[in-house]
């Protein structure tokens, strides 16, 4: 339990570094040829080589838990050394010590660490001091410098290395504290901003499409009741139109309170909200019927019965432009069929309606095709946009095959690019 303090409890239970078992290896093959080398005062005096070599495996055993267990480390080679020196001393083992102060001053726990800083100082000082009373001066203080390069050295290296780790560390977790506190006001700044958009589109917006759709209302009723005060049966093309007005209107305004919805929440678009989907697209074109049928268009559908899984974001682009298309066929196409088709084949999803060019009635302006493709273009410029945004393609203008006519073309993938 006292050990507690002295245990670097991160590097519990984690396995060998492959980097300590090759410095154990590389210290106990640099000893052996120091010894070769050297002779036996190298290892340990003029011991027989077993216990000059025994203390130098002991120690380069310990060094491949250097970095996990420092504290048994430095103990055991603090052990062994102190044995091997009383035995005769030797300049491999004292090499291999260096090494375990080093590394328990490093990866030990904080108190271990402050208690080697002080220890080894301690100690040098205390063994300089033993020295110099008992023998010779000079050959005293040139004791204790050696000593020193092997006690206090190493600890004091490790000391900077690791005060410099910890500076880098607290650096890195500011740095991180602060990415954290910016991304936090930046989802504060976007949701306020999508708050205040979507009280402008309530406050505005939606409101101009209640009142559209209440005076209609309001008109087809007092014409309802006197189409049955007079007994007419016939009903007027205006009033027709006015239905149509609102049924849209009234979409629109439904439409809208999603958007306010989803704005004022901090939902993403994958969510399961109320989308468009890509399976109502038969329903969107018969919405369309009426204002179609008042400018003389025919509307083909050429629509699978069921449309492959794809994610929300496919679906809501699909829907859209299929939505955008129509409304500009019914401010631009002249008289004529108009056909939407969409076929989902290999990994893509691909759209196309074409419809006859400017219309040369008076029901609406007639727009030249130079008009048409220089214009202001928005309904043009977001579906293009938002099939970029998937990772599609888009393709808008008059029909090479086919003169006389506008095609309108978009090729999605069923699955969102990341």
């Amino acid at each position: 339990m006292w050990l507690r303090p002295f245990t670097n409890t991160h590097a519990r239970g984690r396995p060998l570094p492959l980097r300590d078992l090759r410095l154990a290896v590389g210290f106990f093959a640099g000893c052996l040829i120091l010894y070769v080398l050297g002779g036996p005062r190298v290892m340990g005096g003029d011991l027989p080589v077993w216990q000059a070599v025994l203390p130098v495996l002991v120690l380069c055993t310990t060094t491949a838990f250097r970095s996990t267990v420092p504290l048994v480390a430095v103990a055991v080679g603090t052990l062994t050394v102190g044995v091997q020196m009383a035995a005769g001393g030797g300049l491999g083992p004292l090499l291999v010590y260096t090494d375990l102060l080093y590394a328990a001053a490093l990866y030990g726990a904080p108190l271990l660490c402050r208690v080697l800083q002080f220890g080894t100082v301690a100690a040098t000082l205390a063994a300089t001091v033993a020295l110099v009373v008992i023998g010779d001066r000079s050959e005293g203080v040139t004791t204790g410098v050696l000593i020193a390069l092997v006690l206090i050295s190493p600890v004091w290296t490790a000391v900077l290395i690791r005060n410099h780790k910890e500076r880098a560390d607290a650096e890195r977790q500011r740095a991180a504290q602060i990415d954290r506190l910016a991304e936090l006001d930046r989802k504060t700044v976007l949701q306020t901003e999508r708050t205040r958009m979507a009280r402008e589109l309530h406050d505005l917006v939606a409101n101009h499409l209640s009142a559209i759709a209440i005076h209609s209302s309001a008109v087809l009723s007092l014409t309802e009741a006197q189409r049955e005060k007079d007994g007419t049966a016939e009903q007027d093309p205006v009033l027709q139109a006015l239905s149509v007005i609102r049924e849209n209107s009234v979409q629109g305004l439904a439409e809208m309170r999603r958007m306010v919805v989803l704005l004022r929440s901090d939902r993403g678009v994958a969510d399961d909200w109320d989308r468009p989907q890509l399976n109502a697209l038969g329903a969107l074109v018969e919405q369309a019927r009426p204002a179609a049928d008042a400018a003389a268009l025919t509307l083909h559908t050429d629509l699978p019965e069921t449309f492959p899984e794809v994610s929300s974001v496919i679906e809501v682009t699909a829907y859209r432009i299929v939505q955008e298309a129509l409304t500009n066929v019914l401010k631009h196409a002249s008289a004529g069929r108009v056909r939407i088709c969409c076929e989902a084949g290999g990994e893509q999803l691909t759209i196309s309606v074409d419809s006859p060019l400017a219309r040369p009635d008076g029901r609406a302006r007639q727009r030249p095709v130079e008009q048409l493709m220089t214009g202001a273009g928005a309904g043009l410029a977001g579906m293009s946009e938002r099939a970029a945004l998937v990772g599609g393609s888009f393709d808008a203008g008059p029909d090479r095959t086919a003169p006389g006519r506008w095609r309108v073309r978009a090729v999605l993938p069923l699955t969102q690019n990341p």
